[in-house]
């Protein structure tokens, strides 16, 4: 999962800054590298590197971004090695001129393409699926830069949302299916591209809409205009950007995912009833959810219990299991006073591992608390991700996965007093029956999500190996 930007201004000189604070507000996506290209009076300008964005960028390194047009990105690493030859932007040539380009997704036919590439004497810009991407778009023999980039695109599969930075001009796509998201904004110097709405708010936009499924846009600044946009039998939009991965302050779909969070908790308590004196949702990502449980249940608010003290970011996202369980004991403190006695139960997104949720019952254990439940507003993450997100490497790690699905066995393991799951309907449900909050209705049918982490159906064929 990664994070990607891009700014077109008709008269702001410098937009690195802005970049930065659309970095920022897309952290929660990818927090391993960060790296921005600005283009000023035909030259191109990058910085990169690993790490965080404070650390990354400063004040120094930004002014030396000069530029009125730019893309950038912060990187969760999923089919390449965490290292600084894979951190984005990747830069590739087409007719002899420079392009550079940022990806979120996961392509499933990387090999293939690779191999492609190395059998027509190209090797591959980088090691990940955007230099494959890259690599092809370079190899294009097409008039123009835009026919190579969409004779490239139709030779992908899998999930991918990227954005291409081409000398007085970028070039959003997405994906025909629509799993990852990526949307178009505006503000009165220009156009703004982001993978989610709250990085165009945060640097000085609004919202215009989603790029649409399969959709290639062409900005520069004068405009934003289609320039491929194919008919869309099939979307798939990813339920689990609802569930977990997208910030609550974003709109996708025209729908706030605070609202959507909150109506999966209220279908929770509906679902999964339990006798507790209070309700602990699980901050961040579960605070949502909770709020909306709580308001169904009318049970106690328990939210004061636990303090989320930011010292560490997801550690969903953190690569080695050490870091993730360490993680854990630095993210949450519980007070105790608040729970003694009582019988409480936790609200949160998912469980992946398990690794969160079972140091949090210890933790709750330990506080004297008399019982400890748990209900969860999505299905058990029973099977790997192959579209963005690395847990098919991780396979066997996944605790719904070990244990079948079984929700008494992984109850058991965890050292709950009782667990509960929503049900795959009743999170799509949720989804749909949320009301748009913009100018346009986006209108949506159960088969329109991706849900192969919950149900094992993926909507790309995967690759025998």
């Amino acid at each position: 999962m990664c994070g990607i930007i891009g700014i077109v201004s008709r008269s702001k000189r410098q937009i690195a800054s802005d970049m930065y604070f659309g970095l920022y507000a897309l952290q929660h996506r990818g927090k391993e590298s960060a790296g921005m290209v600005t283009i000023d009076d035909g030259k191109y300008y990058s910085h990169k590197g690993m790490g965080e964005i404070p650390g990354v960028f400063d004040k120094g390194i930004l002014s030396n971004l000069p530029g009125s047009i730019g893309i950038a990105h912060n990187r969760y690493s999923t089919t390449a090695e965490s290292d600084k030859q894979n951190i984005q932007p990747i830069r590739g040539i087409w007719g002899g001129k420079e392009f550079w380009i940022v990806h979120n997704g996961n392509l499933v036919n990387t090999e293939k393409i690779i191999e492609q590439c190395l059998a027509k004497g190209r090797q591959p810009y980088t090691s990940s699926d955007t230099g494959a991407i890259a690599t092809l778009i370079s190899m294009s023999s097409d008039f123009s830069f835009e026919g190579a980039v969409k004779k490239a695109v139709k030779k992908l599969e899998g999930a991918f949302s990227f954005i291409i930075l081409y000398n007085d001009r970028i070039i959003a796509i997405r994906d025909k299916l629509g799993i990852r998201p990526l949307c178009l904004g505006k503000r009165k110097d220009g156009f703004l591209v982001a993978s989610e709405s709250c990085a165009i708010h945060h640097m000085g936009g609004t919202l215009i809409r989603g790029i649409t499924p399969g959709e290639m846009l062409v900005i520069n600044k004068e405009e934003a205009k289609k320039y491929y946009c194919p008919r869309v039998i099939n979307r798939k939009h990813s339920i689990y950007e609802f569930i977990y991965f997208s910030r609550p302050d974003s709109i996708i779909l025209g729908r706030r995912v605070r609202d959507i969070r909150m109506n999966m908790g209220r279908l929770l308590a509906k679902e999964c009833p339990v006798d507790a004196d209070i309700v602990i949702p699980i901050p961040d990502s579960g605070t949502c959810g909770g709020i909306g449980f709580i308001e169904e249940s009318k049970i106690a608010d328990g939210q004061s219990a636990i303090l989320r003290t930011h010292l560490v970011s997801r550690t969903f996202i953190e690569p080695i299991q050490e870091l993730r369980e360490k993680g854990v004991d630095l993210k949450f403190v519980i007070y105790d006073e608040d729970i003694k006695g009582k019988k409480i139960v936790l609200i949160d997104d998912s469980i992946v591992r398990g690794t969160t949720m079972k140091r949090l019952i210890k933790f709750f254990r330990d506080a004297k608390a008399k019982e400890v439940h748990a209900r969860i507003f999505s299905p058990p993450y029973r099977y790997p991700c192959y579209y963005g997100v690395d847990t098919y490497r991780v396979e066997d790690e996944l605790i719904a996965k070990r244990k079948n699905g079984d929700v008494e066995e992984i109850r058991k393991e965890l050292g709950l007093d009782s667990l509960g799951y929503l049900s795959l309907d009743s999170a799509i449900k949720a989804v749909i029956e949320t009301p748009c909050i913009t100018r346009t209705s986006v209108s949506l049918t159960k088969d329109d999500f991706c849900s192969a982490c919950f149900s094992g159906k993926y909507p790309v064929e995967l690759p025998k190996k």
